[in-house]
């Protein structure tokens, strides 16, 4: 029977350091082409110049990807686990973001900061960088982002007081708000899952919160199952974050 698992979060942190690594060396490959390959396409006319161009580019590109998707495959099937929230005084079940779908784009942000490189050319030839500042700055705004999206993408947190869900925004959403049973069960491919949030007073209606379980490292059925158990549960919110209650509610929905 499966249970939280010790080492989920490590297995996360590996894949987080893994995808870093190869948008490393996706943005070295690509200054390398800046400087060492497309100077000796110059030499040639345009469509080899092309040709050597793109060719080099791409290969660039596709070595840190394939070496991303060969270190870490994605796990099949996706995890029907969560980990804990990191902070003593909040405890929560953590659906966390998923760095095997992140890592390919965060690899691809990378290996475009070489593009941002402000360089000129010399009569003889050779490329060198002309605006420092420019180039740090713009490099440095793409990888923060690049890591944003490792670190600080899309999650979901289930606490005793309620749901967490981040996406572009947060979402703070108390149990007592969502509608009685929580969402669906997701379809075949389902690309959200949807809550369905009453309005507090004065205020009336419902409002839904789009949870993008795709970007998740945990399976969309198990957390929507989760998030219905809570709804229905609320006696037993007080212990989430324990692995006592991840017990009883793996059991609950395995039942």
């Amino acid at each position: 029977m499966t249970r939280v698992r010790d080492d989920l979060q490590p297995r996360l942190a590996q894949v987080q350091a893994v995808a870093l690594l190869c948008g490393l060396a996706g943005f070295v490959l690509r200054v390398a082409v800046e400087f060492w390959i497309e100077p000796l396409s110059w030499r040639l006319s345009f469509l080899p110049a092309f040709a050597v161009y793109a060719a080099a580019a791409a290969t660039a590109l596709a070595l840190p990807l394939l070496g991303f998707t060969r270190l870490c495959p994605r796990p099949r099937p996706t995890p029907r686990e969560f980990v804990y929230g990191a902070e003593r005084s909040r405890p929560a079940f953590v659906a966390a973001t998923s760095p095997w779908t992140v890592g390919p784009f965060v690899i691809m942000l990378m290996f475009l900061a070489g593009n941002g490189l402000a360089t000129e050319r010399a009569p003889d030839g050779t490329v060198s960088i002309s605006g420092w500042f420019r180039t740090v700055v713009t490099v440095g705004a793409i990888f923060a982002i690049a890591a944003w999206a490792l670190w600080r993408g899309p999650r979901v947190e289930l606490r005793p007081g309620g749901l967490l869900v981040r996406t572009l925004r947060t979402h703070n959403v108390r149990w007592e708000a969502l509608l009685a049973s929580g969402p669906p069960a997701p379809v075949e491919k389902p690309r959200q899952i949807s809550l369905l949030v009453r309005r507090q007073p004065p205020e009336y209606g419902a409002y839904v919160v789009r949870i993008l379980h795709r970007w998740l490292a945990v399976d969309a059925g198990f957390l929507a199952g989760a998030i219905r158990y809570y709804v229905d549960h609320p006696e037993d919110r007080a212990d989430i974050g324990t692995p006592a209650e991840f017990d009883r509610l793996y059991d609950a929905l395995d039942a």
